[in-house]
């Protein structure tokens, strides 16, 4: 795919916009609601404080399809799909590292799994692995005196069966649905990442997988129950084989957060690009979704996951992607 790095961007985008996600049957054409956690599932930060605080109790935290994303390779066939259901969770072992549950499956990593950099664990045999997005390394990001209520960590996982799973899930104590509708109208900063690959031709992850990035800033009406924002400052990278020195490159056009409903305590949504962005990237298709769940007491963050499927500008190619976003209340 020519454009791919450009591309990125553009899923980058929607992952933004996913911040701003609707709700039930409200996030825009063809799309389709994503839930949240059940109230077996939640684990809510009145209750449990921050979310290292909860794992260090012994809870399990359950990224649910709003704040989870992924894709499923088949290494025979070459080709790649959006995970139908990118769920998962993690948990504090008693072996000095964390049990990832995906797919069903759950994957033990142990202390001596820890990655050289402490960023995460390995299996030996290198089918698995899973990273934390937070702080100077796993550790830090797994300390309770950071007070942060939310968490992102990003996975991957080769099947017996000829797949692999790669994923990033937003996991955290989570806001009562009450306790946010009680607040004020608030404005989020924060970021966002998202990975992109053609849909077939999908042979190597370091060939095929590129990258993008951006600013994100939401607004969340909650007296009114809304959610709306913006992407922008997008740059991309090129996959790591074609460009080594993975540099970030700025591109022109802007992706809108259309207004979107916040059912319980989060929100399901689509995304639109301008005529620039079009035009430099290409197509989003129709039913592409962002969404997320606001975290902490009083929804002090909020992140989630994008799921995105599009047509390349340049050379038509289809695409798709998977990302997270987090941000933060001013």
């Amino acid at each position: 795919m020519k454009n791919i790095h450009t591309i990125s961007a553009m899923l980058l985008g929607t992952t933004l916009i996913a911040a701003c996600g609707g709700g039930s049957g409200s996030g825009g054409p063809g799309v389709t609601s994503r839930s949240g956690n059940s109230d077996a599932d939640r684990v809510l930060a009145v209750e449990a404080g921050n979310a290292a605080e909860a794992l260090e109790a012994g809870a399990t935290l359950k990224a649910s399809q709003r704040a989870s994303s992924g894709w499923t390779r088949t290494f025979d066939a070459a080709t790649a799909r959006l995970t139908a259901d990118s769920t998962a969770s993690v948990t504090l072992n008693d072996e000095g590292g964390l049990d990832l549950t995906i797919g069903g499956q759950t994957i033990r990593f142990i202390a001596s799994d820890l990655t050289e950099d402490g960023n995460g664990f390995e299996l030996p045999d290198g089918t698995a692995g899973i990273w934390s997005w937070d702080g100077e390394s796993i550790a830090d990001a797994l300390d309770p005196a950071a007070g942060r209520y939310s968490l992102v960590f990003d996975y991957y996982s080769d099947n017996e069966d000829g797949t692999g799973r790669n994923g990033f899930l937003v996991v955290g104590t989570e806001t009562a649905d009450a306790d946010l509708r009680a607040l004020p109208t608030a404005t989020y900063q924060g970021y966002a990442r998202i990975r992109v690959a053609p849909t077939t031709g999908f042979n190597d992850y370091a060939a095929d997988v590129s990258e993008a990035r951006g600013d994100v800033t939401m607004v969340a009406n909650f007296g009114a129950g809304t959610v709306s924002g913006a992407v922008t400052n997008m740059a991309g990278r090129a996959p790591r084989l074609e460009d080594p020195t993975r540099t970030w490159t700025p591109f022109d056009g802007g992706l809108t957060m259309e207004q979107a409903a916040i059912t319980g305590n989060g929100f399901t949504g689509a995304i639109t690009a301008d005529a620039g962005f079009a035009a430099a990237v290409g197509t989003i298709d129709a039913g592409s979704s962002y969404s997320g769940t606001f975290f902490g007491p009083g929804g002090e963050e909020v992140g989630g996951g994008i799921n995105v499927t599009g047509t390349g500008a340049e050379d038509g190619q289809g695409y798709l992607g998977f990302g997270h976003w987090r941000a933060w209340q001013q």
